[in-house]
């Protein structure tokens, strides 16, 4: 359906129309009579916001009780009668993998789409599996099982979960919910639909027909294929694959397959396999159904079927209705398929408000959504069904396609969202405060800074916040952080009331845009990578709007105001004059604005701006500063890198000495025996001498930056137009250093071990890392001493090639850098042992199923996403090569979003073969371990060539090793868990989750997830450079859709880019993931007329950038270039100048 037709309502008469929603709600929606169906399937996707709304749909009963879904291009009336019309929502195609599902939300939806076939008996399964079943509704519904409140059984009977539902089965199911303890709503929802699509019968709809010969059969379409079962037993499959054309003729079905054939045999163990021919081929099959409309309504969800799992893309054939005479049904499917869908939700994913939970499935089922045959339509059958009698519908093949499974599999998953906004987690009043912890100390640093009105409390939001319920009714001790935590609810309009007398303020009556869009950075970003919030559906009178001034609710429920408008934007001025603007307003407003959070004191004023640069938005010329004057010196700027460096690692150390040791305080003061006593006074007895010596070097590298910039009559001497001397005074602090690098391992070591022994302690630690001050996991930081000498080398070394031999400064900088190079030759082996060590603890955080990852002599190479041949075709998948072995995982749905370990090749005897005549896909090569073999395929000849390089070198490196340093028992099971029952997957899974992993949300702009999204790779020595090339600094950001830009602390690091209003804040506002993006100058096209501009770009997002100065901006695209375009290295095996036939094979 285009968009053109979907938009289309038609104006007349209106009618209600009863929807029954999967939670036993009944909603009523105001159509026009006389519109298309696509117009009330648009309205309930709307108001229900889904955004993976094409699994479902809606479904009627037509006057022979025959069960329809609603045909989109048809009118309404049609369908039903306009008398009474009713509709079930309900899910259309049943995904055989819910790990595909990316909402919480949809994969809820359908949860309760299986609860409802478990009830009504849709699901026949044994009785073991209906209780595992049940006890997953039970803890989604109540949560953990309580022994002091359900003493029996007893605490079920208010549930119908069976038609035939007993004491016995109760008892079971309370056995099962026993051993769920741990799991959220959500996980309970996933393994649930889990353990369901194993269910042989899933999502399977019963039609009965019959053969030639008149056996009575039933028919169903699945993702697979048509089925043909008789008395409940499946007796043979016609894949999608083997299909070449479905067609119907009044009460005839037919298939006609390939004409290669089709074995057309009915099993053995049909009590009628004497009567039907068995082993013979045929190229057409034939069935029969009782009338023309059931025969009709099954072809139709064929085709529907075979569109959406086996078509990568849906030809839109307006149907023709010119025809005198009728040459069969047009029918065509005219939604997204699954492949579309996926691309289409991993592109515009946002991040749902929390959703309120039905508890309905305690009756559900209890009203039927039918009506009585007398109340429903007069119209005769033809005109229901359309008026043909037969049709057919030839199935096309992708030109890639030849196996028989869905061709979702085969093609690479986009990236999910492009900016992860950490804004929407704002606490509610009375939840856990994330204000600093050294406010006290700080506050008569940042005082009156500026000129501006105090904080007033008078201003309201009005904004509903939720908690998840586990958080609420089972985890009494981190309900409060949970809170903190939660979405909003949707469909809360934001009512901003601000205080009268600061209305009148002149300096707070600045345009409208500006305010919002220096306060949701993060949502201006989400817009312009096309990660939009979904339109809201509203039936209410829409609220007055007005002119937005933006504030932040705190936690505890006092509103700041933002700076003043002068200190917000970034004011520039050409060399020759000062343009006079004029002050441009907006009444815009949306219903999904985010907020950012305000420190309680005023901030103080960012550094002035460079002397290049123009006006950046519409301001009257009495607000505007005057402009200063900067020194020319390249010099200058690279001390003002090492200011605005010294600022971010500031920081960094104050996440782990004022913030981590808070919260060890608090837990003191508790007199809760839960830090290790040795670990906190080995951390912090390094750490707090570091972070004392360099807060003095700060206060003396800002001192001389502003005698430098003139800023007293110091700049009238020479000497202070240097910093090599300050650098050499601080060498003294070396020594900390490396006292802290002799100790690193064993600080990393003890926590470790902390967090094994301790399970409390674990809990703590993890929460901490889930906190917005923690924007990279906690090791991170404990790193960052030690790359911090790394740009104290580089920073005197890019002065020394700037200055004479001659220069005032030149023989401290190159003191200072000897002094600096001694250690950091002394300790670089040391420090990549480090680097690595950290990086093998994430990984074994975040990987589920395999243990003792981190072993002394194994080293991580690299990770990335490949295409992995199965069963069901080529199947997205994250593989992690290290020194002794290779591991690939798939992404779980959990909220969590960690990696189940599906299997690992030891890379002794391991081969790699390229270009099998096997493969039929683009840059695909094989992988033989053993006595297993792995069919891959890379995004592009580049990625395929970086890993058959590390793969061919780690292979050289393993075989060279003893056999007495291989190690193979971290994984729980060396075989692939792919093949698995149902009961080892869902041990593995539960017991992964049953931690405090669950609790903390997953960091989605980590490498590894972000290579999962954008289906590229990342090795270690791409870590190392991004190491060496970190930065900090304000920047410009170009507004979308105006000429403005947008003043933002931005800091570069770990492969990300993370933005902040001044360099005081505690924590981003929001973060971009630079993987896969390019790094260029804007073109002619892009009507960019400033100087220093750079652009980032990754498929259709873009985003502009510019730098105060030339160095500043050659930094910039320096650094950015590391992360954004991966090294190129030269194959180790070139195929143009190999003697080898086209089918290498490499080392054994």
């Amino acid at each position: 359906m285009s968009a053109d037709q979907a938009g289309r309502t038609p104006k007349g008469k209106m009618m209600g129309v009863k929807v029954y929603m999967l939670d036993d709600q009944v909603q009523t929606f105001n159509v026009p009579q006389k519109c298309q169906g696509v117009i009330l399937y648009n309205e309930v996707s709307h108001r229900l916001q889904l955004l993976e709304a094409d699994y479902f749909d809606l479904e009627y009963l037509d006057e022979k009780g025959i069960c329809c879904w609603l045909d989109h291009e048809k009118p309404l009336l049609k369908q039903v009668s306009a008398k009474d019309p009713r509709f079930r929502f309900a899910v259309k195609f049943y995904t055989p993998d819910p790990g595909l599902l990316e909402e919480e939300y949809t994969r809820y939806l359908f949860a309760l789409q299986v609860k409802r076939d478990l009830a009504s008996g849709d699901i026949p399964c044994s009785e073991n599996t209906a209780a595992l079943l049940a006890s997953y509704i039970v803890q989604a519904e109540l949560g953990d099982f309580l022994e002091e409140e359900y003493v029996d059984h007893t605490y079920l009977s208010n549930f119908k979960f069976f038609k035939n539902q007993s004491e016995d089965l109760e008892l079971k199911i309370m056995e099962y919910h026993q051993g769920h303890i741990g799991q959220s709503p959500a996980e309970a929802d996933f393994n649930l639909l889990d353990t369901a699509r194993k269910v042989e019968l899933y999502g399977i709809r019963m039609h009965e027909a019959k053969d030639h010969e008149g056996v009575p059969l039933t028919l169903a379409v699945a993702h697979m294929g048509v089925l043909v079962f008789q008395n409940q037993t499946k007796i043979n499959t016609f894949s999608w694959a083997k299909i070449r054309k479905l067609s119907f003729k009044r009460k005839k079905f037919l298939i006609k397959l390939h004409p290669e054939g089709y074995l057309v045999g009915y099993s053995k163990h049909s009590d009628t396999a004497s009567k039907i021919p068995t082993g013979y081929y045929k190229d057409t099959v034939e069935f029969y159904f009782d009338t023309r409309n059931e025969c009709k309504n099954f072809w139709k969800k064929c085709i529907e079927h075979h569109a959406f799992f086996r078509c990568h893309i849906v030809k839109k054939l307006p149907r023709n209705r010119t025809r005198v005479v009728s040459r069969g049904s047009s029918f065509r499917y005219s939604g997204r398929t699954q492949k579309q869908l996926v691309e289409y939700v991993r592109e515009n994913y946002v991040k749902r408000p929390a959703f309120e939970r039905s508890t309905s499935a305690r009756s559900i089922a209890s009203r039927s959504y039918g009506a009585n045959k007398s109340n429903t339509s007069t119209l005769n059958s033809n005109y229901g069904h359309n008026s043909t009698s037969s049709g057919s519908h030839i199935l096309e093949q992708s030109p890639k396609e030849t196996r028989d499974t869905p061709s979702v599999a085969s093609t690479r998953l986009v990236e999910k969202a492009e900016v992860h906004d950490d804004s929407s987690q704002s606490a509610s009043a009375g939840s856990l405060s994330e204000k600093s912890p050294r406010s006290q100390r700080t506050k008569a640093a940042v005082d009156n800074t500026y000129d501006s009105p105090p904080s007033t409390n008078k201003q309201m939001v009005d904004r509903k916040m939720s908690a998840p319920v586990f958080s609420q009714l089972h985890h009494p001790e981190i309900e409060e952080h949970e809170l903190s935590r939660s979405s909003e609810v949707g469909n809360i309009p934001e009512i901003l009331e601000e205080d009268e007398e600061r209305t009148r303020h002149p300096r707070f009556r600045s345009p409208a845009p500006d305010y919002q869009n220096i306060s949701e950075v993060a949502e201006a970003m989400r817009e312009e990578a096309g990660v939009r919030e979904r339109p809201t559906f509203t039936t209410g009178v829409q609220p007055e709007r007005s002119e937005p001034i933006i504030s932040s609710p705190k936690e505890n429920g006092h509103v700041s105001p933002l700076p003043s408008y002068s200190d917000a934007l970034e004011i520039e001025q050409q060399r020759s004059q000062v343009q006079s603007v004029t002050t441009v307003t907006t009444t815009t407003t949306t219903s999904s604005q985010r907020y950012i959070q305000d420190d309680d004191e005023p901030e103080p004023l960012p550094p002035p701006p460079p002397e290049p640069l123009q006006e950046v938005n519409s301001v009257s010329p009495s607000v505007a500063r005057a402009t200063k004057k900067y020194p020319a010196d390249r010099a200058y700027y690279i001390a003002k890198e090492l200011l605005m460096t010294e600022r971010t690692y500031k920081k960094d150390l104050e996440v782990l000495t004022v913030w981590f040791k808070d919260t060890w305080f608090r837990n003191a003061a508790s007199k809760e025996d839960v830090w290790p006593e040795t670990l906190m006074h080995l951390m912090f007895s390094h750490l707090d001498p570091l972070y004392e010596q360099h807060c003095q070097f700060l206060r003396e590298v800002e001192q001389r930056l502003a005698f430098w910039e003139g800023k007293s009559n110091a700049h009238l001497n020479g000497e202070y137009r240097r910093i090599g001397d300050v650098m050499l005074n601080n060498m003294e602090v070396l020594q900390l250093y490396i006292n802290y690098i002799e100790k690193h391992e064993e600080i990393l070591n003890e926590i470790q071990n902390a967090q094994r022994t301790n399970r409390k302690f674990e809990t703590i630690y993890k929460e901490f890392e889930g906190q917005k001050v923690c924007y990279l996991p906690l090791n991170t930081f404990l790193l960052k001493p030690a790359q911090r000498l790394l740009h104290y080398q580089l920073i005197l070394t890019r002065l020394l090639s700037h200055y004479n031999n001659d220069h005032n400064d030149y023989r401290d900088c190159y003191e200072a850098l000897q002094k600096v190079k001694e250690i950091t030759s002394r300790f670089e082996d040391q420090v990549r042992h480090l680097e690595n060590l950290q990086k093998l603890v994430e990984l074994q955080r975040d990987l589920v199923g395999i243990d003792n990852l981190v072993q002394p002599i194994r080293e991580f190479i690299r990770e990335g996403c490949l295409q992995k041949l199965s069963r069901k075709g080529y199947q997205q998948r994250m593989f992690f090569l290290f020194s002794d072995m290779l591991v690939y995982t798939s992404r779980t749905a959990t909220p969590t979003l960690q990696f189940k370990v599906h299997g690992q090749l030891p890379l002794r005897g391991m081969i790699v073969e390229e270009n099998g005549s096997k493969m039929d896909v683009a840059n695909s090569f094989a992988i033989y371990g053993g006595n297993r073999c792995l069919m891959v395929a890379a995004s592009t000849q580049e990625e395929k060539d970086k890993w058959i390089e590390d793969l061919v070198e780690a292979i050289l490196k393993a075989k060279e090793q003893g056999d007495e340093k291989i190690k193979f028992q971290s994984l729980k099971s060396n075989a692939s868990s792919e093949g698995l029952d149902s009961s080892d997957l869902q041990d593995d899974q539960t017991a992964a989750l049953s931690g405090g992993e669950k609790q903390i949300q997953h960091r989605a702009n980590t490498t590894m997830h972000v290579c999962w999204h954008r289906n590229t790779s990342v090795s270690i020595h791409d870590h190392y450079v991004a190491i060496e090339n970190q930065l900090s600094g304000y920047l410009l950001r170009k507004f979308k859709n105006s000429n403005g830009w947008q003043k933002l602390w931005v800091v570069f690091t770990n492969f990300c880019l993370f933005f902040y209003k001044t360099f005081q804040d505690d924590f981003p506002l929001a973060s971009l993931p630079l993987l896969g993006y390019s790094v260029t100058t804007p073109a002619e096209s892009d009507n960019i007329h400033k100087d220093y501009v750079f652009k980032l770009q990754f498929k259709n997002h873009v985003y502009f950038f510019r730098a105060e100065s030339e160095y500043t901006f050659e930094r910039w695209v320096e650094t950015l270039s590391s992360a954004t375009q991966s090294a190129k290295r030269t194959r180790l095996f070139e195929r143009l100048e190999s003697s080898q036939p086209p089918n290498m094979i490499y080392p054994q």
